[in-house]
């Protein structure tokens, strides 16, 4: 694999007095915060950071029209998608509006018979069984233009609280809350639905019951399994919601979070606090799998459930569907792989399944876009509509190039990385020739090849707890602020052993400086590298630097991502 030492920045004058490591200060620099004030803004994020939700646009005008609900006693219908971030948007909402007195019911369309976004056989129905004067949508609602309208047609007002990229038309005749949205105050604009949901909710207690303004922390908890499950940038508020929801986490009053930690096997308590990777690959992904796998619903009541029996079984049943994800994950990524060349540079990979449930398809899409490193569409096909996600590497964006193919599709949305749409099958064939002709014009191999990204290089024999210490501070790591990638030259291989369940990993041990420092590593799924290994040859090592403790003593690692011999 390639390596791509990020070049050095110059250090501005005014931060070489800070109390932090030159390496933490070129980290800092690089990304981007190059005044003191905005360092020490980053390193003590506090909850006081975040920004006034009244400069967001629609704000203001959607608690407005929320009191008008509550003087009028109007039926409210919380329309919610099926994912994470839908999930705890709509929970969130849910209990916030319960709080100022108005009871909302919620729906949230089946992943794989209705898709994603708004329908009208869905207004159809909430209107039938709910009879509601007011419809609010949650991570959704954005690109749906003609269903807003024929909500209206139906005697619904319409409020959308949404977070996705902003297309050509954007819905008439509602209240729109997106921070996307062009020519507004609010500063940052990669909220996830469920951060956009908090800052109106912000708002809403702020008007209706003030003195209950200090209690939206405990939303936080969902607020953070939202926003790092749908992999928004960790950075501006973002980082703040991670911080903190990671803090209400740990000591979450959620029965139906705290069983998904149980069946999650997952050791997080007083002496043991979250962090993003628990939520990212455990937590949301079990969230997930109930709209994947069967229905959304599920996991919703589990976030409200207030039984504990009740709660327990539900995190079963979805640790139940998880498995079940997990396996059908596998089934379809060998049987597209088959259909695939290891060495082959691919630009573009599109491929159809009849049978392939759709729910699974955004993973395996997001999995062959990892290997590839090219835009990937996982569809599945009918004889009237094709409809799956597609995926893309950092340097494309995805929904751009689409959307200059709208003419074709019959409906799309979603993020700059990742997005679904629907086709129908005569316009598949020109719509692959078309974007493909997008990707040839901004295609950059250097760009889009598979590569380490080096942010620093640190001299083996400073590898020590304060470094350690140091790099803490930047948390917590995810999207858009990831986790530091070090290299360090000059260290000797005093051992070197397979280890693990099929012995996939190799545990290393390095010797620096003639013997001064013994320092241990483990290189997870490392295991084909083992043969070309030499003890007591020189390597450079590029590498994460993680904290461990076995038997109650804690120790210093690196988590390592790649190795070279030295010639």
């Amino acid at each position: 694999m390639k390596w791509s030492q990020i070049l050095p920045p110059q250090i501005p004058e005014e931060l070489i007095s800070l109390p932090l490591n030159p390496v933490i200060l070129k980290l800092l620099v690089q990304r981007g915060f190059s005044s003191e004030e905005s360092v020490k803004k980053f390193l003590e994020s506090r909850y006081e950071h975040l920004h006034s939700p009244h400069d967001l646009k629609g704000v203001d005008e959607a608690v407005e029209r929320i009191k008008i609900s509550n003087q009028k006693k109007e039926r409210l219908v919380i329309y919610g998608d099926y994912d994470a971030d839908g999930i705890t948007s709509t929970a969130i909402l849910k209990e916030a509006l319960q709080a100022v007195g108005l009871r909302a019911d919620s729906y949230i369309p089946d992943r794989n018979k209705e898709g994603y976004g708004l329908n009208n056989k869905a207004l159809d129905f909430i209107k039938s069984e709910y009879d509601a004067d007011l419809l609010i949508t949650v991570d959704c609602g954005t690109s749906n233009v003609e269903e807003i309208k024929y909500a209206g047609e139906k005697g619904m007002d319409v409020i959308v609280i949404d977070h996705h990229s902003i297309p050509k038309d954007v819905p008439k005749k509602c209240i729109l809350i997106n921070p996307k949205l062009p020519n507004q105050k609010y500063p940052f604009k990669e909220l996830a639905g469920v951060g956009v949901v908090f800052k109106f909710v912000e708002a809403l207690w702020e008007e209706m019951i003030p003195k209950k303004k200090p209690f939206l922390k405990w939303f936080l908890d969902l607020v953070a399994i939202g926003t790092i499950a749908d992999c928004v940038p960790l950075v501006d508020e973002n980082r703040i919601f991670a911080k903190f929801g990671l803090i209400v986490l740990q000591k979450t009053k959620r029965l139906g979070v705290q069983e998904i930690i149980k069946t999650a096997r997952l050791n997080i308590n007083e002496k043991n606090p979250p962090n993003v990777e628990n939520v990212a690959y455990q937590i949301g992904p079990r969230f997930n799998a109930a709209g994947r796998m069967d229905h959304a619903d599920l996991a919703l009541n589990l976030l409200i459930e207030k039984d504990q029996v009740k709660a327990r079984i539900a995190a079963l049943e979805i640790e139940s569907k998880n498995c079940e994800r997990q396996k059908i994950t596998q089934q379809i990524l060998a049987e597209i792989k088959e259909t695939l060349k290891p060495d082959e540079n691919y630009k573009l990979i599109i491929r159809k399944g009849r049978h392939w449930p759709i729910g699974i398809l955004g993973i395996v899409a997001g999995r062959i876009t990892d290997e590839y490193r090219c835009p990937v569409f996982i569809l599945r096909e009918s004889d009237e509509i094709i409809q799956g996600s597609g995926r893309s590497v950092e340097a494309f964006n995805i929904f751009s190039a689409v959307s200059q193919l709208d003419n074709l599709i019959e409906k799309f949305g979603g993020h700059s990385q990742a997005m679904g749409l629907k086709i129908k099958p005569g316009n598949i064939e020109e719509f692959e020739k078309k974007l493909a002709g997008i990707i040839e014009k901004e295609y950059d191999e250097d760009k889009w090849g598979k590569r380490i990204n080096i942010d620093a290089e640190l001299p083996a024999d400073e590898i020590d707890w304060d470094i350690f210490s140091d790099i803490t501070k930047l948390e917590p790591f995810g999207e858009g602020n990831r986790e530091p990638i070090l290299l360090s030259r000059g260290m000797k291989i005093l051992e070197a052993k397979l280890v693990g369940n099929g012995q996939k990993h190799i545990k290393f041990v390095f010797e620096v400086n003639g013997g001064a420092k013994i320092i241990s590593g483990i290189f997870f799924k490392g295991g084909d590298y083992f043969s070309s290994i030499e003890e007591g040859s020189d390597v450079s090592v590029v590498y994460n630097l993680r904290s461990n403790t076995w038997n109650g003593n804690r120790k210093l690692d690196l988590n390592i991502i790649d190795l070279k011999k030295e010639e």
